[in-house]
């Protein structure tokens, strides 16, 4: 460096590197012909220094440079976003489809674009659609492809539990023109999966299974996401990309194959158990003739009211989504997801807040209809809120709740008193908690009163711990 400083040669950068690992590359733009020839007697003399040549690129520039000319002569929109959302590199095509300049589109919050792609959740949850995304931009259809981009030293281990959202920089998207093949409209409204709580391993279950080939039988009560999961399976799979995803319903005790049908594709039977015996054994004869290349995704809220053959049928892989009332610690991220999306539907900018005063609401009602009745209800609090000029959710703006808790107290506590009815119901509670937490202070406070009290009740009803 003393050498290129003697004869006032400015250096802008320096690497190491090479194929054995013993080469220095220093770039210096302004470097005139006769500068080098005057130079490279000297720099001859440093020790350890075998050979000096002249390049036009150091590798990081040529490694650049390849890539800005690869992305300029891609035809399809390329782009990577932040964690935020926002844009940080284009290419030219991108900026076509945006409607905007080149050198404008970095910093530009992809939202503006997709304001129903759930951008935030895209590059939060990992369990999220990935595959032939179907989007509109600026009144054209495309396919969009996302992958993560992980951090070096984040351990990003894609469909396991040791993910985290802090190993992820941002995505890389891509947009390809939608062409023939299934209509866009008749394509499932892709939706992220919100892994919160006892949803989280379900969600990575899903991801797993996304990969395979056998069919698979989603269970779960009314509401509780077995489509959203159905349609989630065909976007997480090479098969969003590549195939169409078809949706059956019963109709009058049927379930009709659709006449369109063609592989490959992802086919959804929705509700199996709405429909009869007779239906369900002449639709495994059909399901059996279809092209090995079409998955099959069925949902239903109990295999009870299915046939054996069809439950055989299914019987490689299942996936049973757990109830909304199994997961009241998480009710507050679930209701914060619901109210952004709400937003989002309506064109908002930002999501509106909600008071702290309406999670514990929202925790004691059991939701029999699960995310179902969460979102209606939601949605009624939002347009309330809208409707008098406020900034958040308040509890003035909640309807009214039909309170009623899904116990079999009737039968249950016949010819008990109230009393006795509380103590078997405490023996019970109890019982259940002791079981799981074995130490009875961290069970005190997990119940919120006293070590004292908890020690009495577990005595008195022989728990002893």
């Amino acid at each position: 460096m003393d050498i290129f400083g003697e004869y006032r040669i400015n250096v802008t950068s320096g690497e190491l590197g090479g194929d054995s690992g013993d080469k220095v590359y220093l770039s210096a733009p302004g470097m005139l012909a006769t500068q080098y020839q005057t130079i490279e007697k000297s720099l001859y003399k440093v020790p350890g220094v075998q050979r000096v040549r002249r390049i036009a690129l150091i590798p990081s520039e040529r490694r650049n440079f390849e890539l800005d000319t690869l992305l300029r002569h891609v035809a399809d929109p390329v782009l990577s976003v932040d964690r935020e959302g926002r844009v940080v590199a284009a290419n030219l095509a991108a900026a076509r489809a945006f409607g905007v300049n080149l050198d404008r589109v970095p910093g530009l919050q992809l939202q503006r674009f997709l304001p129903l792609m759930q951008v935030a959740e895209l590059l939060r949850d990992f369990t999220v659609p990935r595959y032939g995304l179907p989007v509109v931009v600026r009144g054209r259809s495309y396919r969009m492809d996302w992958a993560p981009i992980a951090l070096a030293d984040g351990g990003h281990c894609p469909g396991s539990q040791l993910e985290a959202v802090d190993s992820l920089a941002g995505a890389v998207l891509t947009m390809q023109p939608w062409g023939s093949g299934q209509p866009l409209a008749e394509q499932p409204r892709p939706a992220a999966l919100w892994d919160f709580g006892e949803r989280r391993q379900t969600c990575l279950q899903l991801q797993e299974m996304a990969t395979l080939g056998s069919p698979l039988l989603i269970a779960g009560e009314c509401g509780s996401g077995k489509s959203t999961f159905a349609a989630a399976l065909h976007y997480l799979s090479p098969l969003g990309t590549s195939g169409g995803c078809y949706r059956c319903t019963p109709c009058e005790g049927r379930l009709q194959l659709p006449a369109s049908l063609r592989a490959p594709a992802t086919l959804i039977l929705e509700d199996l158990h709405h429909t009869s015996a007779e239906a369900q054994v002449a639709l495994v004869r059909n399901l059996w003739d279809l092209p090995r290349e079409i998955r099959l995704v069925a949902t239903c809220t109990t295999t009870d009211r299915l046939q054996p053959v069809l439950v055989q049928l299914f019987s490689s892989l299942a996936l049973r989504l757990p109830p909304l009332r199994t997961m009241r610690p998480s009710l507050a991220r679930f209701a914060a997801a619901i109210v952004r999306e709400e937003t989002a539907a309506d064109g908002g900018a930002d999501p509106l807040p909600i008071h702290e005063d309406v999670l514990p609401l929202l925790r004691t009602h059991d939701w029999p209809d699960n995310f179902n009745g969460l979102k209606d209800y939601l949605s009624v609090a939002v347009r309330r809120c809208r409707a008098r000029g406020g900034d958040r959710v308040e509890p003035e703006d909640l309807p009214d709740l039909a309170v009623r808790a899904e116990l079999p107290w009737r039968n249950w506590g016949r010819g008990l008193s109230y009393r006795e009815m509380m103590e078997q119901v405490e023996r019970a509670l109890l019982t259940d908690l002791a079981a799981e937490q074995p130490s009875a202070r961290k069970l005190a406070k997990r119940l919120g009163i006293s070590h004292t009290a908890v020690a009495n009740k577990l005595r008195k009803y022989g728990i002893f711990k």
